[in-house]
């Protein structure tokens, strides 16, 4: 596998792990208390970074399983288009951008989610992601292309959703650790 693609699957599984390590020992009841009524329990985070990974993996595995059989084809280092790079950046927790989720990212409300399960789902999503990276072995990251789920109009290259969906996903459990932190929940020392 390429560097650009192990990079991909490993920061999937890496996330995976620090997922996990957010969530030990912490209650079920704190995970689904948002510190205030304007931001996101743990659990409703996990739920959004779920339903976007989803609806975007779905759309993914579609474009890969097709162009496995009629290209588009390519050796690495892909390098991407100024929309794709910009979009990659623009998730970052970094990039100082904040965004409202779209209306079919939305979380259920906290009361009705489980994070145990939420968090179980987490870990089969970043399973499934790590998968479909290793499936693109051997296509063109650049030239193949994938509309998101929530605005259809933007289309990226598929090797910039995997960087862009590494750094949502980093950028939710960024502020996981912040509404844990604000709960007054002591985490263990890493």
């Amino acid at each position: 596998m390429h560097d650009q693609l192990d990079t991909y699957r490993s920061n999937f599984l890496a996330l995976k792990d620090e997922a996990t390590a957010l969530v030990a020992g912490v209650d079920e009841d704190m995970l689904r208390r948002p510190p205030n009524p304007d931001t996101w329990s743990v659990a409703q985070i996990l739920d959004h970074v779920n339903t976007a990974g989803w609806l975007l993996l779905n759309s993914l595995e579609q474009a890969i399983q097709d162009a496995r059989q009629n290209g588009p084809y390519g050796e690495p280092p892909f390098r991407y288009g100024f929309v794709s790079r910009w979009f990659v950046r623009s998730m970052k927790p970094s990039s100082g951008w904040t965004f409202t989720a779209p209306s079919v990212f939305e979380p259920a409300s906290a009361e009705t989610l489980y994070a145990g399960e939420a968090m179980e789902e987490f870990r089969a999503l970043q399973d499934q992601f790590a998968t479909c990276v290793v499936d693109a072995e051997g296509l063109d990251l650049r030239r193949l292309r994938v509309s998101s789920p929530a605005v259809p109009l933007l289309r990226i290259s598929v090797g910039a959703w995997f960087g862009a969906t590494v750094a949502h996903q980093q950028r939710h459990l960024d502020q996981g650790r912040d509404v844990i932190q604000a709960l007054g929940v002591a985490q263990p020392s890493t």
